[in-house]
């Protein structure tokens, strides 16, 4: 074992705050001191940035690398991998303080050395870019390409890309304006669907837990498939998929509404025919608000209206005379009753 000086109090207080940022766990106190502490030093930044793209490598071929990789950190003895509500939290700490105290290069080289996969060595060092609630946020790729989040929306993507492709995750919703590499196609996944473009503008939107992932194209073509059958859909400008598991269909539409699809962009917020829950997802989104709704309303009932740079109260104030019922906003905290 390495034998070294360690500030454990702040080393141990920000491996607990790294660790509940993982979990999604983090409390509003916590969260600005894990802010503050990576606004200190750029390292902090970098050596956050790194354990959050380790922490994301799930393959288990990756999973037998990382109990290898963390045997030689702290031992020679290599315990099995079990769940990571028990094992992992404590895995976690002891290896996140070596990692701080003697830096990121020893580990990410060693499993850089033993994961390879087929001929090319899996990229290891992982950026993550999320634009909160209330935020939209836009960012160049290292190759040039310029993604454009909307709120609740997160990306990752290696600092660098591969020779022969480029590789994205996406959680959310986002516009892609990709670079054109015939020699690199550029492949996003998210939770439902895969595509794969050479250069091209669309919009995905993929956010978690939702059922269904939708893909429209501004420009160029694109291709499109999914994780529940091998139908691979080809899009070509102002034409759209919707992929749905609730009802297990593939459903490719021409555009009807270029503000329905790509508004967003330009604050333009629309709804058309949608039901309150979606509505209320959508404001809680783009507002960064919590909405609790205390009286019974008519769930089934669509809405249908189109908002450019709208404040909170305006929508609020249309929905309630649609769907009658009164409001109270404090803070960010709206209460329909």
């Amino acid at each position: 074992m390495i034998d070294m000086p360690l500030n454990s109090v702040s080393t141990i207080r920000m491996d607990q705050l790294i660790s509940k940022y993982l979990e999604d766990d983090l409390t509003p106190q916590e969260e600005a001191q894990l802010k503050t502490w990576l606004e200190e030093d750029s390292l902090n930044r970098q050596v956050f940035e790194n354990m959050v793209g380790y922490w994301k490598l799930s393959d288990k071929q990756i999973i037998s690398s990382k109990q290898n990789v963390f045997g030689k950190v702290v031992g020679n003895e290599v315990y099995p991998i079990q769940s990571k509500p028990a094992y992992w939290k404590y895995l976690w700490r002891v290896a996140a303080i070596l990692i701080l105290a003697i830096g990121l290069g020893y580990v990410f080289n060693q499993i850089e050395n033993e994961f390879v996969p087929g001929s090319v060595k899996a990229e290891l060092v992982l950026i993550e870019k999320e634009a909160q609630f209330g935020q939209k946020l836009t960012l160049e790729l290292p190759d040039g390409s310029v993604v454009k989040l909307n709120s609740g929306s997160r990306i990752t993507y290696p600092k660098e890309f591969a020779q022969e492709s480029r590789e994205v995750s996406l959680s959310g919703e986002a516009f892609f304006d990709v670079t054109k590499d015939p020699s690199r196609p550029f492949r996003i996944t998210t939770d439902l669907i895969n595509i794969s473009v050479l250069g091209t503008s669309f919009n995905v939107r993929a956010y978690e837990n939702t059922g269904e992932n939708q893909v429209a194209v501004k420009t160029g073509k694109v291709a499109v498939g999914n994780t529940f059958n091998k139908e691979k859909i080809l899009l070509l400008p102002d034409e759209l998929v919707t992929i749905s598991t609730k009802q297990e269909s593939v459903k490719k539409d021409s555009i009807s509404n270029q503000e329905l699809v790509f508004g967003w962009l330009d604050q333009t917020l629309m709804f058309e025919e949608d039901q309150l829950e979606e509505i209320i997802k959508t404001l809680e989104r783009w507002y960064d608000v919590k909405i609790s709704v205390q009286t019974k309303l008519d769930t089934k009932k669509t809405f249908t209206a189109k908002y450019k740079n709208p404040s909170l109260k305006a929508v609020l104030e249309s929905l309630s005379y649609a769907y009658e019922f009164e409001y109270v906003l404090t803070d960010r905290i709206v209460t329909i009753k």
